[in-house]
């Protein structure tokens, strides 16, 4: 079977990608965390960890750490049984989202040694499956394939490789179901957004209104059966953790975000502390412009799948108050990536750079924690 040209130059462009992101990866733990695989997950220093998991696991100089230690518990413990729940922050939360942490303990066959390097693993491989994914899409809107290596500056996708946080993979499953919308896999990979993390329900939920606004029953019938699996997970998990307490739900429509924007940030006393307040404030503006820009789609009754998706995530991006999950561009940019992503693949296609721009004001931000970690590594070559 003869591949195309244009398949062949986006295979190219993700497997540079892939050999990036491998080779910062690598320095990263050979400078950062003295050979240590485990420190890419970003255990706190005052993180406390099962008996089993401490002699090999690698902490890092910040007493709390990042997500990413809690699902490398998970991938170690996918199943609930051995009793890692109380070392990880809302159980019930986290082990819903069982996608990534599954898949690298049904990679490493049960192995401790293998599963964290697994995990890497299907990082990387969604590195190519993104920016492949997107170099198509590019490609299909008349763009050159380098376009593609724009997926590695989406938020979702720079703090999972900074953080092994589980959205790369979700980020890069957004350009494939916009990519593949008219054929079979499209299913698939609304099996899969939905046990990597609960907001893959919302392209879900995209899905169906779409299909319904078309008519087309059958599309619909079967995205909602592509949800099936992580209900099934989902009442697993239920009926092996305690109820989750967080306050997610906001008091009023955006109340996190406005408490947020009110709130402000400290300047900081350094150059590198000032210049994050600025970039923290450029991404809070990039929210606030992504979610008019949406609303903005539903007000001109535009009910493509991408303006659909868009439209879905800044309704639920009112319902979140909790302000932790607003408080940084590492935070924000992370989880509200899907909607930024349906926002840059519009300005692709129609050729405007407006609803691209939320996305390049949360970059800096994200950028900038990268030039941070730059330094740490010359500093290990010194």
């Amino acid at each position: 079977m003869t591949i195309p040209s244009s398949a062949r130059s986006a295979a190219i462009v993700a497997a540079t990608a892939v050999l990036g992101a491998g080779a910062w990866l690598a320095l990263n733990i050979a400078l950062n965390y003295g050979g240590n695989v485990t420190g890419l997950f970003y255990t706190g220093a005052g993180a406390a960890l099962p008996p089993q998991m401490e002699p090999h696991t690698r902490h890092v100089n910040d007493p709390i750490g990042y997500d990413g230690q809690f699902y490398h518990l998970m991938a170690h413990d996918p199943l609930i049984r051995r009793s890692f729940l109380s070392f990880v922050d809302n159980p019930r939360t986290r082990w819903r989202r069982i996608g990534v942490p599954g898949l690298a303990a049904l990679i490493a066959a049960g192995s401790e040694r293998w599963v964290d390097w697994a995990y890497i693993g299907i990082q990387l491989a969604f590195v190519f499956l993104g920016v492949f994914w997107l170099s198509r899409y590019a490609q299909e809107q008349r763009w050159h394939p380098p376009w593609g290596l724009a997926f590695l500056a989406i938020p979702a996708v720079a703090v999972s490789l900074d953080r092994m946080t589980i959205d790369l993979p979700l980020a890069a499953l957004c350009i494939g179901l916009i990519l593949y919308a008219e054929g079979r896999a499209v299913y698939a990979i609304l099996c899969a957004t939905t046990l990597i993390r609960e907001t893959g329900m919302l392209l879900v939920i995209a899905w169906c209104v779409q299909a319904v606004v078309r008519r087309d029953w059958r599309a619909a019938l079967l995205g909602g059966v592509s949800a099936l699996p992580a209900l099934a997970w989902w009442t697993y998990v239920q009926a092996n953790t305690a109820v989750d307490g967080t306050p997610w739900l906001a008091t009023y429509p955006f109340s996190g975000l406005i408490e947020r924007t009110l709130q402000g940030l400290d300047a900081g006393s350094t150059l590198w502390l000032r210049a994050a307040s600025i970039f923290e404030e450029l991404a809070l503006l990039g929210m606030w412009l992504a979610l008019a820009l949406a609303f903005h789609l539903a007000w001109k009754r535009r009910w493509g799948l991408i303006e659909l998706t868009a439209v879905t995530f800044a309704v639920f991006a009112a319902t979140l108050g909790k302000l932790d999950l607003w408080s940084s561009a590492y935070a924000a940019g992370r989880t509200q990536s899907p909607l930024l992503i349906m926002l840059a693949l519009l300005a692709l296609r129609d050729r405007r750079w407006l609803p691209a721009l939320p996305l390049l004001l949360v970059v800096p931000r994200i950028a900038l924690q990268y030039e941070a970690q730059l330094k740490q590594m010359l500093h290990g070559l010194s």
